[in-house]
């Protein structure tokens, strides 16, 4: 799956709080190794391009255990 959304930073760094807007990129990729699709798993690459006035960039990336329920 693909994704694409804003998002809202807020940072605190040396005592100093920052606010900003950014637009985030992701992509999913979801796995199930049974053909009864009762257990998998995902990894999620992701990048981050902050609007603000420093243009932070930004990659990171998830993975996790998917469970079925039905």
């Amino acid at each position: 799956m693909v994704g694409f959304g804003p998002s809202w930073i807020h940072a605190k760094s040396n005592g100093v709080k920052t606010n900003a807007v950014a637009g985030v990129f992701a992509l999913d990729f979801m796995y199930w190794p049974s053909a009864r699709r009762k257990i998998g798993w995902y990894v999620e690459p992701t990048y981050e391009y902050t609007f603000g006035h420093v243009h932070e960039r930004s990659i990171g990336i998830s993975a996790g255990l998917l469970i079925a329920i039905r």
